[in-house]
This record gives C-alpha cells, sequence and structure tokens, in this order.
C-alpha cells in the first residue's frame, strides 16, 4: 500500500508540472506582442470586415445604378436582419458591433473591444467618411474624407490620406489615387521635363470637353494606382483590338497596343453617369510628378524627378528599387519599392500612351525595363507614332469624376 500511494503521488506531481508549464506557456503568449493566437484572431476579424466592407458597397453600387439620379436615400441599418440585406455574409458575432450609416460601415463604439477599435480603425472604419458631401456635390459625390477628399458614387475607400495618396476602388475592384491640386494653375505641363516637347494641344477623351472640370470643382482629380491590365489575365498581342482594362495588383500590364486602341479601351473601362475614365494628358501626368516629387527626393540622395533609378523599373535601376526582377516587365504592382505616394510603376516598368500630341503621333510617359532611368526618367517625354505598339508601351487610365 505504502509503494502504491508514493507511486501515485508521484503521478500527481507530474501531471501538476504539465499543468503549470502549459498555463505558463499560455501567459507568455498572452503578453507576447507576437502571440500567435491573437494574431490569427485579428487576421480573422479584418478578413469578415473587408468581406462586409466589399459587400456593402457592391450593395450600394447596385442601388445607384438601379436608382440613378432617383436615388434619394442612403442605406441605414442597427438591426441584424437589416444588415443581412445589404451585407449578406453578416453574422451574429458583429452584431451590436457594427451598423451602417448613409452607405458607410460604422462601429459602435460601446460594444467593441479597445483591440476590435484599433482594427476597425486601420481599415478606416468610422473614419475614412465622415465629412458633410457639399450640397453641390451631391449629384456625383457619395462621401468625402476627413481631409476633403471626394468619392465619387459607386466607389469606396481603400486607404490613404490626402498627403499619402487616397486609394478608392470601384465594385469590380479597379483601384485610383487621388492627385489633390490646390490652385488649378498648377494644373499645368512643365516643358521643362526632358524629352520630346509636345507640338499641339492634347486630345481629351470622347465626351470630356474640359479636362480642368473636376480638378476647378473637387480640388483634384484620380489617376489608375496600376498601369491598365489586361482584362483576360493572360500575355496577349492586343495590338488591333479594343477591350475593358482593369486598375488591378497583379494583373498582366497591357503592352502590344497602339495609341488609338488604347485611347478607346481606356475611355470604355468606366463610363457612367457619375465617372468616365480616359488616357492620361500632358497636364494630368506633369501635375503628378510634382505631387509625388517631396517624396521621390527622400528616397535617395540623388533620387529625383529626374533620375527615377531609385524607385522605378528601369534597365540601370539603383537601390532600393534594384530588386529581383527589375529590369524586365513585370506584373502591375509587383513590388513595393516601385510605389510613389499609393501609385504603383509611374516611374518604368512600361512606357504609357498619353493623349498628348507631338507631330502626327502620341507621347509616352514614364520610361521602362528596357531604358535607362538616367536618361529616360519618370518625367520623360519619348514619342511614337500613333499606329506603334510594342512591348514596353501601355497605358494607364485617369478618371473624370462629372460636374455640374
Amino acid at each position: 500500500m505504502k509503494n502504491n500511494k508514493r507511486g501515485i503521488s508521484l503521478i500527481v506531481l507530474i501531471v501538476t508540472i504539465i499543468v503549470i508549464i502549459i498555463l505558463a506557456a499560455v501567459v507568455v503568449l498572452t503578453l507576447s506582442k507576437n502571440n500567435p493566437v491573437e494574431s490569427a484572431r485579428k487576421a480573422r476579424f479584418m478578413e469578415d470586415v473587408r468581406s462586409f466592407q466589399d459587400e456593402l458597397a457592391l450593395s450600394v453600387s447596385k442601388d445607384y445604378v438601379t436608382k440613378k439620379e432617383n436615388r434619394n436615400e442612403k442605406f441605414n441599418a442597427t438591426e441584424f436582419d437589416d444588415m443581412k440585406n445589404y451585407i449578406p455574409s453578416f453574422t451574429k458575432d458583429y452584431d451590436g458591433k457594427l451598423y451602417v450609416k448613409d452607405d458607410e460601415l460604422m462601429y459602435e463604439e460601446d460594444n467593441v473591444t479597445e483591440k476590435e477599435k484599433n482594427w476597425l480603425e486601420e481599415l478606416g472604419i468610422g473614419k475614412k467618411a465622415t465629412a458633410k458631401v457639399p450640397d453641390d456635390w451631391k449629384d456625383f459625390i457619395a462621401s468625402v474624407t476627413e481631409d476633403g477628399v471626394p468619392i465619387p458614387k459607386g466607389f469606396t475607400y481603400v486607404e490613404g490620406t490626402k498627403d499619402t495618396g487616397t486609394v478608392i476602388k470601384d465594385e469590380n475592384d479597379n483601384e485610383f489615387v487621388w492627385i489633390p491640386v490646390d490652385d488649378v494653375s498648377n494644373y499645368a505641363k512643365d516643358t521643362n521635363f526632358p524629352g520630346t516637347k509636345p507640338t499641339g494641344d492634347d486630345s481629351l477623351p470622347t465626351g470630356i470637353e474640359d479636362e480642368t472640370a473636376d480638378v476647378k470643382e473637387y480640388g483634384g482629380f484620380y489617376i489608375g494606382r496600376y498601369e491598365a491590365g489586361t482584362p483576360d489575365e493572360t500575355e496577349v498581342t492586343r495590338t488591333n483590338s479594343v477591350a475593358t482594362p482593369v486598375s488591378k495588383k497583379g494583373a498582366v500590364v497591357w503592352t502590344n497596343i497602339n495609341y488609338d486602341n488604347a485611347k478607346k479601351s481606356a475611355e470604355q473601362m468606366i463610363s457612367n453617369g457619375y465617372v468616365q475614365t480616359g488616357l492620361l494628358t500632358g497636364k494630368a501626368w506633369d501635375t503628378t510628378c510634382h505631387w509625388i516629387k517631396d517624396y521621390v527626393e527622400t528616397i535617395a540622395d540623388d533620387s529625383s524627378l529626374t533620375d527615377s533609378r531609385f524607385y522605378g523599373n528601369h534597365s540601370d535601376s539603383a537601390s532600393p528599387a534594384s530588386v529581383v526582377g527589375s529590369g524586365t516587365k513585370q506584373t502591375a504592382g509587383y513590388s513595393e519599392k516601385w510605389k510613389t505616394k499609393n501609385i504603383y510603376d509611374l516611374a518604368g516598368n512600361v512606357w504609357e500612351w498619353t493623349n498628348e500630341v507631338y507631330s502626327s503621333g502620341r507621347i509616352n510617359r514614364g520610361g521602362s525595363y528596357y531604358y535607362s532611368a538616367k536618361r529616360n526618367p519618370v518625367s520623360y517625354r519619348d514619342f511614337n507614332n500613333s499606329s506603334d505598339s510594342g512591348y514596353s508601351i501601355g497605358m494607364r487610365p485617369r478618371l473624370y469624376i462629372k460636374t455640374n
């Protein structure tokens, strides 16, 4: 009997030690900044909320398309069943925490934890569009960010600020970046930039009579966050074709397209009662260059608008832009090192057709993977006949917001 009691006591001791070790490990993990349990919880939470945002944006866009100018009321919901009408994947786990106000997903501060609040604010929930839309903007603008950036109807906020680059997307996930223009006189060409000098007035997208109209009205304009991608996600030759491009990370960049078809394709990308797309003009390109100037000058001592080796994909890309894959054509948004103020590949990767005129052709901007950034930087003007196409020439859309 004595021996049996000793054996039982030893087992109990071992079990106790194991339990203590497990509890200690749980405490350490709980206190650790790299807590895998907490990281997984955050990832799941943010994935759910992003899905809610996307579904709500789709519901809003469909409502705009259905009702158009007769859409007098925005979506508002607090009850679970009402939330499900706009966000089909909404679950009881978020009931009482999230609600819809004026087409926007918001959070109930008293019902979320401090961590959940921080995660929600990382996604822009409750912060991204709190300013009142001016009465004379309401025909075309759905909301306005805290720092005054207008978000057109049919679009939702993604990330960024007016200073870092406000990013929006449409219902098809095409992304655009806001270029602020404080004074419309600053929306202008810079003929001191290197390369071919334009010889005439820029062409404009069909239906656009004044390219400064939205700049004057809203204080800026949007351009594609990415170089235009092929609609079918494959590497194809589309020299003599017209189709609908995309502006998405990871898309196959659309090259082998001549100017005429690039212009037509860019114009049919998005065209509705609120916005229209088209190729960039010289004014839009040069204004964008000057807006990124303060950022690119921080990348390296020699980094500038006339030497984009340090932030673009060129044949002579230098650190930090000389990542694996530089010097060859890559997919849209391939490297974070080729991003300036939330715009990818403005410098290098491929030349981009613009509506800027030279003789009988058009001007390409931005340089490419095939050329030197010291000779053909982001600001450089190159010339091609309108019928020309090539593996290193693509395009980027500009988004025109309609005005009264």
